[in-house]
């Protein structure tokens, strides 16, 4: 008889998931079909892809940067005593 209840728990469960799965996945659909569809008509892909080329690059000579920047920081010396 346990065996039944825990079974027939874990199916609910599993049906509950499963809906809110398919809700989720239906809402980021359709969020994403008005951010589509909200773009204005002259917008291309080749100049959308120029500019995540152009903030990776940024973002790489940031990070370039700052990393050299910490290399070179000078180190303070803890007293001898």
């Amino acid at each position: 008889m346990r065996a039944v209840w825990g079974l027939l728990s874990l199916v609910v469960v599993l049906a509950v998931v499963g809906v809110l799965v398919q809700k989720s996945w239906r809402s980021s659909r359709e969020s994403l079909t008005r951010q589509t569809s909200s773009q204005p008509a002259g917008h291309n892909r080749a100049s959308e892809s120029g500019n995540v080329r152009d903030q990776s690059q940024q973002i790489q000579q940031q990070y370039r940067q700052q990393l050299e920047s910490a290399i070179n920081a000078p180190r303070s010396m803890p007293d001898a005593q």
